[in-house]
């Protein structure tokens, strides 16, 4: 006999597959705006973020709710758990594919149209590096592109923050910090 709360799960489950299947769309979308320098992509992105941060609440809100209503035991109390570490990751995966959309956006705003500002800038960056060899020739996109190098590795952080819970939910095993 099927028991009556399955279908709590499957919404549980069915968000959690949607704020995945989300974050990764953000994240394909603003590695494009990256390589392409278009905005609208970058845009896209930023609107998409507050969308995956309503399923996290619902996640959460799903989760309050089966724990009050039908005191899961067992395997139950593992899903829960690893559901509600997996909606917080993916939901910080999006936000770190927005930070990247709006350093994106700042890049191609830049680009080397006006030769008065891009004149200080360099300026701006021989006074804060110094004047010898390459470091010299570091400019505010090369800077930003730094900062999106720093999301990405989130975004990879967050992936294996995920992964650790799935093997946590299929066998009961505690694998992270583990060497």
């Amino acid at each position: 006999m099927q028991r009556f709360f399955h279908d709590e799960l499957r919404q549980l489950r069915d968000d959690l597959i949607l704020m995945g299947e989300r974050s990764l769309d953000m994240t394909r979308l603003v590695l494009r705006a990256v390589e392409t320098g278009d905005d609208s992509l970058a845009l896209q992105v930023r609107g998409m973020d507050d969308r995956v941060d309503e399923l996290e609440k619902r996640v959460d809100r799903e989760i309050m709710r089966y724990l009050t209503l039908f005191g899961p035991m067992g395997s139950d109390v593992r899903l829960l758990l690893a559901a509600r570490d997996i909606g917080h990751d993916l939901e910080r995966i999006a936000d770190e594919a927005s930070v990247i959309a709006k350093r994106a956006m700042v890049i191609s705003e830049r680009g080397e149209r006006d030769a008065e500002i891009d004149a200080l800038n360099r300026k701006n960056y021989e006074e804060l590096f110094g004047k010898a060899g390459d470091v010299a020739k570091v400019s505010a996109s090369h800077v930003e592109l730094i900062f999106i190098s720093k999301a990405l590795e989130r975004i990879g952080d967050h992936s294996k923050n995920i992964a650790e819970q799935v093997i946590f939910l299929l066998s009961g095993e505690d694998v992270r910090h583990a060497r």
